[in-house]
């Protein structure tokens, strides 16, 4: 009888999906790419001429195909525009700052040439990074690919068709998941679970950052004072957090976009970060 197939997998474990290699990636001749843009550009030519002029136009590349999007009365339509809503507040004498994205996809990345796109409205450091060798700690998979094994803490988020989930697991298939949807997986501590505080060994004071689930909708949560894990989690489980990880903090950069197009900044920018530095933005 067949023994029935292991669902979650460990973060140090890995399942080949397919005999294919789905992480493999083949080098390719570099001709082969400017036979591709040629290409391209007869298409291109191809539906201009087709398609005429005076319409808008969409740029890919540097070519501009002409189309146009309209409303069901004719109207043109302009798709909306990513920005983030901020909000001051104090929890029970704590100052906060809650960053609510509108109309933005959430993706990991890693590299710091993220914070120079002009298509990002929000970006904020994710998993820690090793200060022996750079490294990112943890479990971390980028569109399907694993990064980065290990599990130095439960907290998890996993993003799968757009869509955030975060929790706590040692072992969880959403790690899995991530992999076989071309989606993204990182770890960090985690803060609440279910409503309910959880403890975790840091005890000194900074500035916190978390990602959490609150109200229905997936934010970035910021502290405006120093504070312990322990002060940080409560004031989220005060705010009505309903799960949440923790998020790179003391000085670590980020920015955010609002409604008007001002970046307004978070953190110090450090050239000299690690190549492994990475991110979670909505772009």
């Amino acid at each position: 009888m067949m023994s029935r197939m292991k669902m979650d997998i460990d973060d140090n474990e890995i399942r080949i999906i397919s005999p294919e290699g789905r992480n493999t990636i083949s080098a390719r001749p570099r001709w082969i790419y400017g036979v591709i843009a040629c290409a391209v550009v007869a298409i291109v030519a191809i539906v201009s001429a087709l398609l005429g002029s005076g319409d808008d136009a969409v740029e890919s590349e540097g070519l501009t195909v002409t189309q146009v999007a309209t409303t069901p009365d004719g109207i043109p339509s302009v798709a909306p525009k990513g920005f983030v809503e901020m909000t001051d507040t104090i929890i029970y004498d704590e100052p906060i700052t809650i960053l609510t994205p509108h109309d933005a996809v959430p993706q990991l990345h890693i590299g710091i040439d993220v914070l120079q796109s002009s298509d990002v409205v929000l970006a904020m450091q994710a998993a820690d990074i090793r200060g022996d060798n750079g490294g990112i700690v943890g479990a971390y998979v980028m569109k399907g690919n694993l990064m980065s094994k290990g599990q130095a803490k439960s907290g998890f988020c996993a993003i799968i068709d757009g869509k955030v989930t975060i929790g706590v697991a040692d072992a969880t298939p959403f790690l899995e998941k991530a992999i076989e949807a071309d989606g993204y997986f990182f770890r960090q501590y985690p803060l609440v679970v279910g409503n309910q505080l959880v403890e975790n060994k840091p005890k000194g004071r900074s500035f916190r950052k978390a990602l959490a689930e609150w109200n229905g909708t997936t934010v970035v949560v910021l502290s405006r004072s120093r504070l312990t894990f322990h002060d940080f989690a409560q004031t989220l489980v005060d705010m009505g957090v309903t799960n949440a990880i923790y998020l790179v903090g003391s000085e670590a950069f980020g920015f955010a976009v609002d409604a008007g197009g001002d970046r307004i900044e978070f953190g110090k920018e450090v050239p000299s970060l690690s190549v492994c530095a990475n991110y979670i933005i909505w772009r």
